[in-house]
């Protein structure tokens, strides 16, 4: 039966892999094949039972063939969908980062391939067509225009520069219209793509922190992962992206309480993030976090320094606005808190804690 229905879909597959094909020999680009198909399925079959898709069409479908990964979800709920593809990317990336081709690559100090990846959502058409029936897939068929653009949004991946993730404009504006995931992007790139008669709006995804993405990978993904980001990050030229993900596990892992003795080199990383990424605006935030919040670390002046410098970059940031206002009520400096609170709420008049302190402030006004 058809169906149109609402789809967030991701398009991946490894960059350069013709160009990797003519210096790799045979053996090697099907050993390289076989580790990228493997670790797709380890990857997005965890995830999607692990987040609760049920599969087999009903509110999920993916596939991979040769160095090409599709996955579509229709589970109802788009930002649910959105979130999980965004997951999806992030660990797919990590995963394949990790995985024994490019380990043994990278320490042979040659070409490491990488993944490239294109997300958007749109209406598609899911049918169940007869003659996938008698060979026996009876996994729906998906067609319909904005399965197009999403594969030219994954080709367009290969001109960005922090994490290879390009979005279209559909899926941001679902991100950019909700506070549920921590997710910045780059100004908007027009491209013309070949075939669509038309200019289309693409971002590249430039900081996505998540905790989730370490701790929910397969089990059997996960050892030695943390020793394997830290020795790609020694690298020459190294992926913008693995920073930023590596930064916020060590953030992760000092606010449970345990690993005091992440906060020194968390705030190294985060230096020599600053001089690898273009995009600075989230790293000054997270080295603001050690400084503010590490025990062995702690400098409130260097932590409102590093917010400050996040600020200059975007006035409206609110996680740097939050922290500078907590800060300085610790320091004393009630007026300027109070005026750091007052910005929040000038640009988000819902957000929780800036609306009780305000008050706060007013009530205590003589």
């Amino acid at each position: 039966m058809k169906e149109s229905t609402v789809t967030t879909m991701l398009f991946a597959d490894l960059m350069s892999s013709t160009e990797m094909a003519k210096n790799l020999t045979l053996q090697e680009y099907d050993e390289m094949i076989v580790d990228f198909q493997t670790t797709m399925y380890e990857v997005v079959s965890h995830h999607l039972n692990h987040y609760g898709y049920v599969g087999n069409g009903l509110d999920s479908y993916w596939s991979i063939a040769g160095d090409e990964l599709r996955v579509f979800l229709y589970s109802g709920a788009v930002l649910f969908d959105v979130r999980n593809a965004l997951l999806i990317a992030a660990k797919i990336k990590l995963a394949w980062l990790a995985a024994a081709f490019n380990e043994r690559i990278l320490q042979e100090g040659r070409l490491v391939s990488r993944i490239g990846v294109g997300i958007n959502c749109g209406k598609v058409i899911k049918d169940v067509r007869e003659w996938r029936v008698k060979t026996g897939q009876e996994q729906p068929t998906i067609e319909g225009y904005a399965i197009n653009v999403t594969k030219r949004i994954e080709s367009a991946s290969r001109e960005a520069n922090v994490y290879h993730i390009m979005v279209g404009d559909s899926l941001h504006k679902r991100c950019q219209e909700s506070n549920e995931i921590n997710i910045a992007f780059s100004q908007p790139r027009s491209l013309d793509f070949r075939g669509l008669g038309q200019k289309i709006a693409v971002y590249e995804v430039v900081s996505f922190i998540n905790f989730e993405i370490l701790s929910s990978m397969p089990v059997s993904l996960q050892d030695g992962l943390l020793d394997k980001m830290q020795y790609a990050v020694t690298q020459p030229n190294p992926e913008p992206w693995i920073f930023v993900t590596l930064l916020r596990h060590y953030i992760s892992l000092i606010s449970s309480g345990r690993h005091e003795y992440l906060e020194s080199h968390g705030i190294e990383l985060a230096k020599q993030a600053l001089e690898a990424m273009e995009y600075k605006r989230v790293i000054y935030n997270m080295l603001g976090w050690f400084y503010a919040y590490g025990r062995s670390v702690r400098n409130l002046e260097m932590a409102l320094h590093s917010f400050d410098q996040s600020l200059s970059l975007d006035p409206r940031n609110e996680a740097a606005l939050l922290h500078k206002a907590r800060i300085l009520e610790v320091m004393g400096k009630t007026d300027l808190a109070r005026h750091a609170y007052e910005q929040i709420l000038f640009h988000n008049n819902d957000h929780v804690e800036a609306r009780r302190k305000v008050g706060q402030y007013q009530a205590d006004e003589p």
